[in-house]
């Protein structure tokens, strides 16, 4: 039903865009903003928090939050009609529709602005240059970690069957084995599996094992100079056979490749399942609920696993999950553009970061001193209804406050940072393909389905490289040649 009301509001606002006053760009009136934001958690937020952000930016937000598992088909559906809110988060920016929006001019290029702002002028040089368009900005980046991958796993599960934290893949393989067919919580059932995972190869376990395996990332670099796709590497291969030997012995989930990010979640937090292989940063609020259930729950994390060959990678983003931008079909002005932007620049001061991270000190968190802070823990079901949801809205992250009494968080603050000296960049990130931008989705969806179709056992090594024949055939061969062409030009 929560799904339904936010999509009824989604297409609601979204009609009434074009026909907005503009009357929050007038002199001494509210600003009012309308921002198509994903939701990656079970409910929207309540209104506790973002009344606060109200008032200290002297804006009304409608907040349209896009469900997770149908966040792409709606931010394309919403670029298609032409007609958007004033602001729309975009975390995709590899999605041909997106770029193509973008190189259209439907949103407003700000990067002459930025300068003008005290937080927006000092944004990172490296993330805005891989968030722009032929040289162009067009959003606010949403901070993240370069590198954030790792092994979240069960370690009272661990200790119960005498073993170690892995470090090698194989070792990841038998520890799954281990906590599907031993009893882990020791409650003499056999209902446990040992890897959660979701229909999602690039931040589930895929890409991670893959690129633990060898794999580059996105695009590979051959003897002679020339670019690759990733999946034309044997180190992909070896990840679609790993992952089919968990799936076909059971142990991981059965419904992997229908399963959202909030179910996977779910079968750690509820004790279903021992490893979870994906962002690290997750792991304090996996831990956290599952506290909530069971007292003796445990998590611990890892980053270096080593491949067949002893060494040790992870793949990196560019630093950001995408980036906000401004709807010309909904702002007319330059006015209200800059107004927009001086909303961004002040939610990045401190005060409404630590709002949009920590909560409402007093009631989701206690300062200690003036850099730590302790989180109280029997509120943390108001954390997830009232400040969760709203890290999506985050684009600069300051990260000011360091947990006074928490090791697993300082853990994994220390593991991103460790993560940059093994990371594995994609080396056509800068570079422009017109047929990737044209056709790059409807091409990668033909990949995506060949590799859950493999991991399933619907089809075999050949007819994989059906796919890749295929992918080749509508367009991957012209978008292997432009991004080589590109690269040669811009050595």
């Amino acid at each position: 039903m929560r799904k339904l009301i936010c999509l009824m509001l989604f297409f609601a606002l979204s009609a009434g865009c074009a026909n907005q006053e503009k009357a929050a760009t007038e002199e001494g009136a509210r600003l009012e903003l309308d921002w198509l934001v994903p939701l990656h958690t079970p409910q929207p937020p309540s209104d506790k928090a973002l009344k606060i952000i109200e008032e200290k930016t002297d804006t009304k937000l409608r907040l349209i939050w896009v469900p997770d598992a149908t966040k792409e088909e709606r931010i394309n559906a919403a670029l298609a009609g032409g007609s958007m809110p004033k602001i729309i988060t975009l975390p995709n920016l590899e999605d041909s529709a997106v770029v193509s929006a973008l190189r259209s001019g439907m949103f407003w290029e700000i990067g002459p602005y930025l300068k003008d702002y005290p937080n927006l002028k000092n944004l990172d040089k490296t993330i805005v240059k891989n968030i722009s368009i032929d040289g162009k900005v067009y959003g606010i980046y949403r901070e993240r970690p370069l590198a954030r991958q790792g092994v979240l796993i069960r370690k009272d599960w661990l200790d119960n069957l005498g073993l170690d934290m892995p470090e090698t893949v194989n070792d990841i393989y038998q520890i799954a084995k281990a906590f599907t067919e031993q009893d882990p919580d020791q409650n003499g059932k056999d209902d446990t599996i040992g890897l959660a995972d979701r229909n999602d190869l690039a931040f589930g376990a895929f890409k991670t094992l893959a690129s633990y395996l060898g794999a580059p990332n996105e695009w590979g670099t051959g003897q002679d100079g020339s670019l690759f796709p990733d999946f034309k590497s044997r180190a992909y291969q070896e990840a679609m056979k790993y992952m089919k030997r968990l799936y076909d012995e059971g142990l991981m989930n059965r419904d992997f490749a229908v399963t959202s990010k909030t179910q996977q979640q779910e079968l750690v937090i509820q004790g279903k399942a021992g490893i979870y292989i994906g962002a690290m940063s997750d792991a304090m609020n996996l831990r956290d609920q599952g506290l909530s259930l069971n007292p003796d729950f445990q998590l611990d994390i890892v980053n270096r696993i080593q491949g067949p060959d002893g060494k040790e990678h992870t793949w990196a983003l560019g630093g950001h999950g995408g980036m906000s931008a401004i709807s010309k079909s909904s702002v007319k002005t330059e006015e209200e553009v800059r107004n927009i932007l001086a909303f961004f620049d002040r939610i990045a001061e401190e005060d409404i970061n630590n709002l949009m991270l920590y909560g409402i000190e007093g009631v989701h968190y206690e300062k200690k001193g003036t850099r730590q802070y302790h989180r109280k823990q029997e509120n943390y079901h108001l954390w997830e209804a009232d400040i969760q949801p709203l890290q999506q809205l985050i684009g600069v992250n300051r990260q000011a406050l360091k947990s006074a009494e928490d090791p697993l968080r300082a853990k994994n603050e220390k593991l991103e940072e460790d993560n940059r000296k093994i990371a594995v960049l994609n080396p056509a990130e800068p570079l422009y393909s017109a047929t990737q931008t044209e056709r790059g989705t409807e091409l990668k969806k033909i990949i995506d389905d060949a590799t859950f179709q493999f991991i399933l056992g619907e089809i075999d090594e050949n007819g994989f490289q059906q796919a890749v024949d295929k992918w080749e055939e509508r367009g991957g061969a012209e978008i292997i040649k432009e991004l080589n062409q590109d690269r040669q030009s811009k050595e």
